[in-house]
């Protein structure tokens, strides 16, 4: 962004009241001055008039310069601590350190700098006033919009007229070509929209009819009457098709583990009752030969040591029956669960299979909606199109119109039609139509 500086202005101290610097005040206060007289003498010249008439408007930035004349030094001193760049406030103000709020908004440079000498001699108890320098480092911006190639906001130069500043947005949007290229855009955008939602469509229908053979049990289903005339249908198909084999081989390899490890736990529990009927028999020969035992013991014909180690045998012989009785229960319990697996492994698959359904014609729905209403926009797109080149061809030569949106001095907005010279002043909105542009 360029920047553009209007003609330095001074507040000048009342030099009546000043004393006589010496010959070396005399010095100080030429070398103080010669870079402000400088510095004036290049911002002045064919901008002078401009800078001299114009008024400051809110967002216009302006620089600040403040030198002080010390009569007891007899020299010129700089405050550095209120020099820089300020920004005329939305109030219409600037807000300057020590200062405070100082009106700007339908003042000169001039102006706004004897208001800050003056102020800033007050606030300060100064016996002069101080040499304020105001500059314009930035004026408020502009903005067009409409038909115009690029719109937006641009910077203000003094000398702006609209036709400057619609050369500043690139100029008109000729024809309508602003409208012309959007209508193309929004068709081209509608139809992708539209082949989207048909894909999506096709896609669902051959996925619900898959699901809907799952469901059945069955390992095949056939193309959706809907589609059978569809470009790409076949590859819809066998993709669907290949997912429903996969899932049918890993349902049945989950099926067949749980019924080898069922086989499993059959064989065991038919292995532990035959255990358990062998050592039941085992138990009960030992009880017979304790009952033998104690009749012999009881008639001194054996010692009581041969009583106590079929006692021993025969305890042990319980013991381990109990624990084949245990672990026949736990096999039972864990055949018991196996067969609960499987059918949760069935289950599952089919509520995992209705959930995709439910889902899958909740899709359809959405698609069938978008694809009509993706229609109903490129129906209206080319509509448009139709209208736009009848526009264009009948309303080809019509002029622009061209409208400012400024601010009064009372802060209210005014809009008025302008011609391709009117001069244009900071933050002015301008509107440009050009028929079959809107």
């Amino acid at each position: 962004m360029s920047t553009h500086f209007s003609a330095t202005k001074f507040a000048t101290p009342d030099m009546a009241r000043t004393p006589t610097p010496s010959a070396l005040s005399k010095r100080s206060l030429w070398n103080a001055m010669l870079g402000l007289i400088v510095f004036a003498g290049l911002t002045a010249g064919a901008g002078q008039a401009l800078a001299d008439s114009y008024q400051l408007v809110t967002q216009d930035k302006i620089k600040l310069r403040v030198v002080e004349w010390r009569s007891g030094e007899g020299d010129y001193k700089s405050w550095e601590a209120l020099d820089g760049e300020y920004v005329v406030n939305q109030s219409g103000s600037v807000s300057i350190p020590l200062v405070g709020e100082v009106p700007a908004t339908g003042l000169t440079t001039e102006s706004l700098a004897a208001k800050i000498a003056y102020a800033l001699q007050q606030r300060a108890g100064l016996a002069n006033k101080p040499f304020i320098s105001v500059e314009i480092s930035q004026y408020g911006p502009i903005y067009l919009l409409g038909a115009v190639h690029s719109p937006g906001q641009y910077p203000y130069n003094p000398d702006l007229t609209v036709m400057k500043a619609i050369s500043l947005a690139g100029g008109f949007e000729k024809d309508g070509e602003g409208r012309s290229a959007q209508i193309n855009r929004d068709r081209i955008q509608a139809t992708g929209t539209l082949g989207d939602a048909e894909l999506d469509y096709n896609t669902l229908l051959m996925r619900e009819a898959r699901l809907r053979a799952e469901m059945a049990g069955k390992d095949n289903f056939d193309t959706p009457t809907a589609l059978t005339k569809t470009d790409g249908a076949e590859n819809l198909h066998a993709e669907e098709l290949n997912l429903m084999k996969f899932r049918r081989v890993e349902l049945d390899s989950k099926i067949a583990s749980a019924e080898d490890l069922g086989k499993l736990y059959s064989n065991s529990i038919d292995t532990l009752q035959s255990k358990i009927q062998s050592q039941e028999h085992q138990v009960s020969l030992f009880e017979k030969q304790l009952a033998t035992v104690a009749t012999l013991v009881d008639k001194g014909l054996t010692v009581s040591s041969r009583q106590f180690e079929l006692d021993q045998a025969h305890s042990d012989a319980e013991s381990k029956l109990l624990d084949l009785e245990f672990q026949l229960v736990q096999s039972r319990q864990s055949l018991a669960e196996n067969k609960r697996d499987a059918a949760t492994v069935v289950n599952s698959m089919n509520s995992q299979i209705q959930d995709e359904l439910s889902t899958t014609l909740r899709e359809i729905a959405k698609s069938d909606l978008q694809m009509r209403v993706s229609q109903a926009l490129l129906n209206q797109t080319n509509q448009e199109s139709q209208q736009q080149s009848s526009a264009l061809d009948n309303d080809a030569n019509s002029p622009p119109k061209i409208m400012i949106a400024r601010q009064n001095d009372k802060g209210e907005t005014e809009r008025f039609e302008a011609t391709p010279d009117t001069p244009i002043k900071p933050r002015d909105l301008i509107e440009v139509n050009v028929e079959g542009s809107f």
